[in-house]
C-alpha cells in the first residue's frame, strides 16, 4: 500500500487528534468536555475545514468535468457538494456564534441547546440529530463501506451504475481506518466522544472522495 503525501499527513493528523483526545478525556474528563471537545473547539474547527475540503473537491470536479461527464454524474457531484457544504453550516450553526446572533423564537423552542442549527432539533420529544444524523447516518455510512466497495467489485452492472453516478469508492485502508477509528472513539468516557468521531470520520471521507478505488473515473 503506496500512500502519497497528502494521504500521510492526514492518516497522521487523525491519530494524533483522536488519540489525544482518548488520552486526555482518560486524564480528565472535563478538561476534554470543556476544552477539546467544545463548541467552536479545534476538533469542530477541524470538522468543518474537513468538510469544506470535501466540498471543494466537488466543486473543482464539476468544474473540471463538466464537458466530459453525463449529467447524473454532474448532479450527483453538485448534491455531494450541497451536503458537504450544508454539514459545515451545521457544524458552527452557521456562524451564529462567529457574528454573535441570537437564534430565533423557533431554535430557542425547539432546539436542544438553543442553536440556529436542524440536527439538534427535537420533534415531538425526540432528536432529529440521533434518528436522522445518527441512526440514519450509520445505516448510510455502513453500507457505503461495508457493501458498496464487495459489489463494486464483483458486479460490473454495480460498477457500471456506480461509476455513471460518479460515487468514489472506498479503498480497503480507507475501510480499515475507519473501523479503527470507530473502535478507539468508543474507548473515549464521554458523551461527547462523536465530536471525535466526526473530526475522524469527516477527514477519512475527504480522502476517500479525493482518492478513491475508482480514481480514474474522476480523471
Amino acid at each position: 500500500m503506496k500512500l502519497n503525501i497528502v494521504e500521510k499527513i492526514t492518516y497522521q493528523l487523525i491519530a494524533v487528534g483522536v488519540l489525544f483526545g482518548l488520552f486526555i478525556c482518560l486524564l480528565s474528563k472535563t478538561y476534554y468536555e470543556a476544552t477539546y471537545a467544545m463548541e467552536d473547539g479545534f476538533l469542530e474547527w477541524m470538522t468543518v475545514y474537513a468538510l469544506l475540503m470535501c466540498a471543494q473537491t466537488c466543486a473543482l470536479r464539476l468544474y473540471r468535468l463538466r464537458s466530459r461527464k453525463n449529467l447524473l454524474f454532474l448532479l450527483c457531484t453538485f448534491g455531494a457538494f450541497c451536503i458537504f457544504m450544508f454539514g459545515a453550516g451545521e457544524e458552527i450553526s452557521w456562524g451564529q456564534r462567529i457574528f454573535s446572533r441570537e437564534s430565533s423564537e423557533f431554535f430557542i423552542k425547539n432546539n436542544s441547546q438553543g442553536e440556529t442549527n436542524l440536527h439538534n432539533l427535537v420533534v415531538e420529544g425526540k432528536k432529529i440529530n440521533k434518528i436522522i444524523f445518527g441512526t440514519g447516518l450509520g445505516i448510510v455510512v455502513a453500507f457505503y463501506l461495508l457493501i458498496l466497495p464487495v459489489l463494486y467489485r464483483k458486479k460490473e452492472s454495480i460498477k457500471a451504475l456506480v461509476n455513471k453516478l460518479g460515487i468514489p469508492v472506498a479503498k480497503n485502508h480507507h475501510i480499515i481506518s475507519y473501523v479503527l477509528l470507530f473502535a478507539t472513539a468508543s474507548l473515549i468516557p464521554s458523551s461527547k466522544r462523536g465530536e471525535v468521531l466526526e473530526f475522524g470520520g469527516c477527514l477519512l471521507f475527504f480522502l476517500m472522495l479525493s482518492f478513491p478505488l475508482n480514481e480514474e473515473n474522476f480523471s
